[in-house]
């Protein structure tokens, strides 16, 4: 209780300064000598409620356009820092770095975090559902703002100077005062730490832990602001499955912003283009339900926690990847429209429309939207409502094929976000019936540093669908008439973890069992398939870790089930299979790290071998490589003789010439698709927010190696200020 008491006292003057600092990283300017300074960091790793051994001090400047930061950062112990790359928005977790966080509505729902490493490169985010967990931190936000580091030639110090516009915050110019907090990662040290403390288990991003900032002088009311941001992609397709000769390829578009308000913005786009957007990551797929891909397209991912977060991750009536090219039947973007943020510091506003063309030789076209109002309510917590709708064309008139959801959504968070939970009640609507069909959630979660505990209960009925929905558990696959039909089911699902600290030991953090617990029914709660699963962890100071888990479940398959590989499916019955696996981390901290897991699993009516590795060289803060393997053996099944294989093999190489120009190359190798996968990306960032892209792409058959396609893209974006 302590700590939350401290939070709420602890307090930092933005001190006004009538002209701008020249930013050099070096904090030797006057102004910054007669600022006031924090009081000592509080270590949240490896042990928490005592102060920080790392020196962090900060201090805070304001001019009528700019927010200065400036942070002093001491190191204890000699040695290159831990930098895993150059790229912006690196992985906080694993790098050395100083970040802020700041809360301008003081909501204790959103805020943006603005951070550097020791090298000058930035990383920014939105925060969102009150920080207190990893999925929290959306990075694909990019504001323009600017930062200088330098380091002592002794290094014995870095220090970094940071100056934020004030047109990329959203803010309330009439708030006095913000909500504020910084995080220093010591990482070669092994320590993390904060101004304002937060317990071990929390994410550093929590912001029910937070000060005050107090602006000395009122700050100016921001002007409007709109951006263009145009591009041209020009490139080659070839296509060798049908012999043709390769196409020329010319995309042209443009996205914008225009400011509605110093908080509320208006994102457009215009015929756009993603092909420098990373591939997904292959997997060996042996599941029941399909597997979860996420948004990688940056118009989706700009300010989503409006739209993404609606429902939870088993059941979401908004999954952007339906739309266009990432779903299933490939079309292209005509536009898109997005308006979202706060209207004052209770109401925040969202909704998204966007259009996608015809496929070839057809004439109907589709249009997806999806509205939000959410009201804040007491510290943390939010009610939301909500609509999707897809809505089919043809020859640009609307016709009456049509899937809509609509419900109301309460998130809550309480006691410094020890508890948090969320309810919700959706209903689905669609042009091939009049009734609709129900979808809720009830889950709530205590947790505190040594343990969390968890209920939840998840009910879908048949008819729950949107058109651009992922509810993996409601389709099921009939592989005899070759069709998927949908099941409502009921889940209920406990799970929980205690952990037995360690702080005196100079290894060993903690030893941590835990359990989960999955009851599946279906509407006339019926037993469709219990799941459990038992482990135990040991997790060490350096961030390795080992984990032993027992499972056991039992599905009832009401359609056969043919996995991927086998020739016979597996009968309408209930199956009992039981599985253990062993997982090693060594953690991402040192320049080699490797993540490798074996297991083996009695299913069905045979046996399942798996074994996955993941290995990372980092040579530098130039460099870094990647390998990782998949091997995935099946058999022992009835009237099937033979073990099937699978392998997947992946690398991923990454050089970094500057903070402004990378190269990367992923290469994927997987016997399941019989397909290898080369994309190779050259990125400039030769301006704030302007880019050149060369895009390289060929797909290759795995026994003979013959080329299946290939593509070349060059694309270039352009930012412009108006």
């Amino acid at each position: 209780m302590w700590l939350s008491s401290y939070a709420q006292e602890q307090e930092l003057r933005a001190r006004f300064i009538p002209q701008a600092i020249d930013l050099d990283g070096k904090l030797l300017e006057a102004e910054w000598t007669a600022a006031d300074k924090t009081t000592l960091f509080w270590m949240t790793f490896p042990r928490d409620s005592i102060r920080a051994q790392s020196i962090t001090e900060v201090r805070i400047l304001h001019d009528e356009y700019f927010l200065y930061i400036g942070a002093t950062c001491t190191d204890q112990t000699p040695g290159n820092f831990v930098v895993q790359s150059l790229k912006r928005d690196f992985d906080f977790s694993v790098n050395d770095a100083f970040a802020v966080y700041l809360d301008a509505f003081k909501d204790g729902n959103n805020a943006l975090g603005f951070a550097v490493n020791p090298f000058g490169v930035q990383w920014d985010a939105i925060i969102s559902d009150g920080g207190h967990k990893e999925k929290s931190i959306n990075t694909n936000w990019d504001g323009v703002w600017y930062a200088e580091v330098w380091q002592d030639p002794g290094k014995k110090s870095w220090s970094v100077e940071i100056a934020i516009p004030f047109n990329i915050l959203r803010y309330d110019h009439q708030q006095k005062d913000w909500k504020i907090n910084f995080t220093r990662n010591d990482l070669k040290s092994n320590e993390v730490s904060t101004w304002i403390p937060i317990a071990r288990g929390f994410e550093t991003t929590t912001l029910s832990s937070m000060g005050t900032l107090n602006w000395e002088k009122p700050l100016k009311k921001p002007g409007l602001s709109t951006i263009v941001n145009p591009y041209v992609a020009v490139g080659g397709v070839q296509n060798n499955k049908n012999d043709k000769a390769a196409t020329a390829l010319f995309n042209t578009g443009m996205d914008a912003k225009i400011a509605i308000s110093s908080s509320l913005n208006l994102d457009l786009t215009l015929k756009p283009d993603f092909s420098q957007v990373e591939v997904d990551r292959q997997v060996i797929d042996l599941q029941r339900f399909e597997l979860f891909f996420p948004e990688k397209r940056p118009f989706f991912l700009e300010h989503s926690d409006l739209f993404e977060k609606i429902g939870n991750s088993r059941i979401r009536p908004f999954f952007s990847r339906r739309i266009g090219s990432a779903g299933e039947d490939p079309v292209n973007i005509l536009y898109g429209a997005r308006l979202s943020g706060n209207l004052n510091d209770k109401w925040r506003v969202g909704l998204m429309n966007v259009q996608t063309e015809s496929p070839q030789g057809e004439t109907t076209h589709k249009n997806y939207t999806v509205a939000t109002v959410q009201r804040n309510l007491f510290q943390g917590s939010s009610l939301t409502a909500f609509m999707t709708n897809r809505q089919g064309f043809n020859k640009w008139r609307p016709g009456s094929d049509y899937q809509r959801v609509g419900g109301l959504e309460f998130d809550y968070r309480f006691f410094a976000s020890r508890l948090t939970g969320k309810a919700f009640l959706h209903y689905a609507f669609n042009d091939a019936t009049t009734q609709a069909a129900k979808a809720f959630t009830f889950k709530t979660r205590y947790k505190e540093k040594n343990y969390s505990i968890f209920l939840g209960v998840d009910s879908v009925e048949e008819g729950y669908f949107s058109g651009m929905d992922y509810v993996p558990r409601l389709y099921h696959l009939d592989n005899v008439r070759d069709t998927t039909i949908q099941i409502g089911y009921v889940d209920v699902r406990n799970s929980g973890y205690y952990r037995f600290f360690f702080n005196q030991h100079k290894i060993l953090d903690f030893i941590s069992p835990s359990y989960q617990i999955d009851l599946f029914f279906d509407q006339a709660y019926q037993f469709l398939e219990y799941r459990l699963e038992l482990d135990l962890t040991l997790q060490f100071k350096n961030s390795a870790y080992f984990n032993l888990q027992y499972s056991n479940t039992a599905p009832r398959l009401l359609v056969p089930l043919l996995l991927n590989g086998l020739e016979l499916p597996f009968d309408i019955g209930v199956y009992h299979n039981r599985g253990y696996l062993l997982t090693y981390d060594t953690g991402q901290r040192k320049r080699f790290s490797a993540h490798a897991s074996i297991g083996y699993r009695f299913e069905y009516t045979g046996h399942h071998f798996d074994f996955t590795s993941d290995f990372i060289y980092r040579l530098n803060r130039h460099f870094n490589a990647g390998l990782n393997f998949s091997k995935q053996d099946l058999g022992g099944f009835d009237n099937q003789e033979e073990i099937i294989h699978f392998v997947l093999l992946g690398s991923k190489l990454e050089y970094s010439f500057n903070r402004n120009i990378s190269f990367t190359t992923f290469l994927q190798y997987n016997t399941q698709k019989e397909n290898f996968n080369i994309n190779a990306r050259f990125n400039w960032r030769y301006q704030p927010l302007s880019d050149f892209h060369l895009v390289y792409t060929e797909n290759y058959l795995t026994g003979s190696f013959a080329s299946k396609n290939r593509a070349l893209v060059m694309k270039l974006n352009y930012w412009i200020p108006l």
